[in-house]
């Protein structure tokens, strides 16, 4: 008889099967060793996302739990090479003990099918070593490793503080041989010229959150509204005071000989709690005036409607328009002070810059809800603008398209644009669009800034989509009055 016949008969007669108990152990061993990797990974995942604020929470209520994984997140680097310590032991017990045990089974099933002998021979010296490695590596990877990391992110804190003491201990048990580890890694580094550094590892850089920032918006915790003051706070870092100035044109200033009540009624036109005094002109800036300091003297009857208010004056602080934002709240936080003036290289006054002005460069612009910011309906054929509003939005207001260039955003752009000068008070503008007939009068100045424009459709009458909205009023327009006043007027009279 031919030798492969002798040991087919020999399997056949004596195929020496397996027993309940064997099973059991094998699968057992299998289910052991693929939960020992789960329980590192579960370890490893709970640990780094839960919430360190929410610990230090608990851990001053005397939470126990929650101290040890306070201890644990003290220590992450240890942790970590613990769990990696702990995943790749299970996972290398499991490659040799589980896919001989795998086998061992799916030759015991195999060779008891109801099939010619021949082919149970062949099935199961063939095909049962790679399904048993196919089986066991999904098994290891959706019991092993998904499954443990889902459920850890779902309830970091709960399983944290569930598995911080046996995870604890653990790691210390493993201690020496981390640190065997370690060691050895650095010293493997150290010849071939690379130099470890310990606390540069994990280190995120300003780029990568900004791009973390921008790239979770599918997290319902993280509202819009604060994506974009994270966005901001980085923005913030390279933006300088020249960016956020209120210009010089822009600047609501009193005279040194200004009285409480001329104090007063500037309040009641621009509504502020601060303004520079000057000598002469803006260059000749003497001091800062705070309303709020004005309360005492007030209250003593000190201060009467024709008082001058030069003996309360703050020194003003000035700043250079190259100045970084950071750096210039770091002033204002020492010194206690709300409003800085910005000079130019030469010295002249460039524009000035509040608190609240560099605050919004973070929180975000506020609505302004002041009358002076106000769309008013006067009659059903006369509206109000603001001359800052946008022109796009005086477009939308009045359906009309009035044309938009690069040398002006604003109404008030375009009133100059079109006049080739800067107009004064009462000063009309008759505009034909769209077949409509449009008068825009100059209502309200502060010298060269336009401050109010009324505009009239006599044959028409006006329905605006939001009356008495705030207006839409752009930041760096306002910043570039000054100067795309005089570019608008010299593009005009050269294309002529």
């Amino acid at each position: 008889m031919a030798p492969s016949a002798l040991l087919l008969s020999a399997l056949l007669i004596n195929p020496n099967p397996l027993t309940l108990q064997e099973i059991a152990v094998r699968i057992s061993s299998v289910v052991m060793l693929i939960a020992l990797n789960a329980f590192f990974v579960t370890v490893e995942f709970s640990i780094v996302s839960v919430r360190r604020s929410r610990i230090n929470q608990l851990v001053a209520t005397g939470d126990v739990q929650a101290q040890t994984v306070q201890k644990l997140q003290q220590q992450l680097s240890n942790l970590l090479s613990t769990t990696q310590l702990g995943i790749t032991l299970s996972s290398l017990a499991l490659g040799w003990i589980g896919e001989h045990t795998m086998a061992a089974l799916i030759k015991h099933w195999l060779i008891r099918l109801p099939a010619p002998s021949d082919l149970t021979l062949f099935l199961s010296h063939s095909v049962a070593t790679p399904v048993a490695f196919l089986l066991l590596a999904y098994l290891q990877i959706v019991l092993g490793e998904l499954c443990p990391k889902s459920v850890a992110l779902l309830y970091p804190e709960k399983i944290a503080r569930v598995l911080g003491q046996p995870s604890l201990t653990i790691a210390r048990l493993l201690n020496p041989l981390v640190w065997l580890l370690g060691q050895s890694t650095q010293l493997l580094l150290s010849v071939i010229g690379i130099k470890a550094n310990p606390e540069q590892h994990g280190r995120v850089t300003p780029e990568e959150l900004r791009l973390l920032i921008t790239t979770i918006t599918e997290i319902p915790e993280l509202q819009k509204e604060e994506r974009e003051i994270l966005s901001n706070v980085f923005e913030f870092r390279g933006s300088t005071v020249e960016e956020i100035m209120v210009p010089r044109t822009s600047i609501a200033a009193l005279p040194k000989t200004a009285t409480f009540q001329d104090l007063l009624n500037e309040i009641v036109i621009s509504g502020h709690s601060h303004y520079p005094v000057t000598n002469e002109s803006l260059d000749h800036i003497i001091g800062i005036i705070h309303f709020n300091d004005l309360a005492a003297p007030l209250a003593t009857g000190a201060l009467k409607p024709d008082t001058l208010i030069e003996p309360w004056l703050l020194p003003a602080q000035v700043v250079s328009e190259n100045l970084p934002l950071n750096d210039l709240l770091s002033q204002m936080q020492r010194t206690g002070r709300e409003m800085v003036i910005v000079v130019d290289p030469y010295g002249g006054t460039a524009g000035l810059v509040t608190l609240r002005d560099v605050t919004a460069e973070i929180m975000g612009d506020r609505e302004d809800t002041s009358p002076e910011a106000q769309i008013i309906q006067k009659d059903s054929h006369t509206v109000i603008f603001p001359a800052q509003t946008d022109l796009e939005d005086v477009n939308q207001q009045l359906s009309i398209t009035l044309p938009v260039r690069d040398d002006y955003l604003t109404l008030g752009g375009f009133i100059i644009f079109e006049l080739q000068k800067i107009p004064p008070v009462n000063e009309r503008l008759r505009y034909c669009c769209m077949g409509q007939e449009l008068e825009f009068t100059v209502i309200a100045a502060e010298g060269p800034k336009l401050k109010k424009i009324q505009v009239h459709r006599p044959h028409q009458e006006i329905v605006l989509t939001n009356a008495f909205a705030p207006a839409t009023v752009r930041k760096a327009a306002d910043k570039a009055a000054g100067k795309a006043t005089s570019k608008a007027i010299a593009k005009k009279r050269s294309a002529k």
